[in-house]
């Protein structure tokens, strides 16, 4: 309906033409008639759309095209859509004018007409489906623009198992048992390969290769690593542990020292235990149980530092040690070791029982541990 200002501007009209309307009646009927039917059929539209152009028009027109073209206005095409609403007395026109969006998708190129959709709208009017793992580009959710252009990479994946081989790997023990002849090595264990399974997935898109990840590792059979005794200075012959060493020394924990005193040594079958019932292993020595009590923790090492038995138990006694052509006959598990290291200058550090029972229950443990692996 029309404004009361718009009203009066047509009356005013009205009123200065009818005069020359004589031919069509007299001048109060003609008036009234003519303001019935105007009243009734005018209405003020105002036109917009998306590409920023617009216009107001008074019109009785009846048809969309012929009110924009009144208004100046483009007429909509074909694929534009209209959103027609009213307000404040006003009829409006908003055109949403449609543009092409090329899309790119399983291996071809589709121009398809937009105009307010998002990304994902379009591909649903279009029947396009992305799956799960589809790179979308841009997003589903943003919105489109004349000139954009859509994306759709299709992803896949391959999954499969294969077995591997594990490398033998080597493992060095160091020890300064052989610190007259440093470059000798021996082979304590000779190692294995091992085998594992192992689970890939492979990324393709679009149906190229770009990725392969590994998903899953078992271990079938365990790689048995070559073990191989080589020197290395200051490091013990022992299995077993104490306070720290400093300067040579025990940091803590010395009751009495000897040094350079006569070390012979000895070995014994891999069950053999010593006079105090101890089953003998590294880290196990004889003595003059007169002098060193039998359990006593030890530290011994040559007077010039090169060989290091380390942290020790008095564990066994012989003639030697009776008789005093030596102080300390110190075990290796093979003849050839004793040999090697019959007679060295050594000074030994003899721990009080409060330090030697701080370290019994961890070297309790290394024994068991040590028990089992030569079992």
């Amino acid at each position: 309906m029309l404004s009361t200002k718009t009203r009066e501007h047509l009356y005013r009209c009205a009123a200065r033409f009818l005069p020359r309307l004589g031919a069509l009646g007299t001048g109060a009927a003609a008036l009234g008639l003519s303001l019935f039917f105007i009243s009734d059929s005018m209405r003020v539209v105002e036109i917009t759309d998306t590409e920023g152009d617009s216009g107001t028009v008074i019109t009785c027109a009846t048809t969309v095209s012929d009110i924009m073209q009144q208004a100046g206005v483009e007429a909509p095409a074909a694929e534009d859509e209209l959103r027609i609403t009213e307000a404040d007395g006003r009829d409006r026109i908003h055109v949403l004018r449609a543009f092409t969006v090329a899309v790119m998708a399983d291996g071809g190129t589709a121009d398809l007409i937009a105009t307010d959709e998002t990304v994902g709208e379009l591909l649903a009017e279009a029947n396009i489906a992305v799956g799960t793992n589809d790179i979308l580009t841009p997003a589903a959710d943003e919105a489109l623009e004349p000139g954009d252009t859509v994306t759709l990479q299709r992803v896949t994946y391959n999954e499969y198992t294969v077995e591997e081989t594990i490398p033998v790997e080597t493992e060095y023990q160091y020890s300064s048992l052989f610190y007259r002849d440093q470059d000798y090595t021996q082979t304590m264990s000779g190692g294995s390969e091992g085998v594992e399974r192992v689970s890939y997935r492979e990324v393709y898109v679009d149906g190229e290769l770009v990725e392969t990840v590994e998903t899953g590792r078992e271990t079938i059979t365990p790689m048995e690593p070559t073990v191989i005794k080589c020197y290395g200075e200051g490091a013990p012959v022992s299995i077993f542990t104490g306070p720290e060493i400093v300067d040579g020394a025990p940091a803590e924990g010395v009751a009495a020292v000897y040094s350079g005193q006569r070390a012979t040594g000895y070995s014994a079958s891999l069950t053999a235990k010593g006079a105090s019932g101890q089953r003998l292993t590294y880290g196990t020595v004889a003595v003059n149980p007169n002098v060193i009590p039998y359990g006593s923790l030890l530290y011994i090492t040559s007077d010039d530092g090169r060989f290091v038995y380390g942290y020790a138990y008095a564990a066994d006694t012989g003639t030697a040690m009776q008789t005093g052509h030596a102080f300390i006959d110190l075990y290796y598990e093979t003849y050839a070791e004793s040999v090697e290291n019959a007679v060295i200058p050594v000074t030994v550090y003899v721990l009080d029982e409060e330090t030697a029972a701080a370290y019994k229950e961890a070297n309790d443990a290394i024994r068991e541990e040590d028990l089992a692996d030569h079992h």
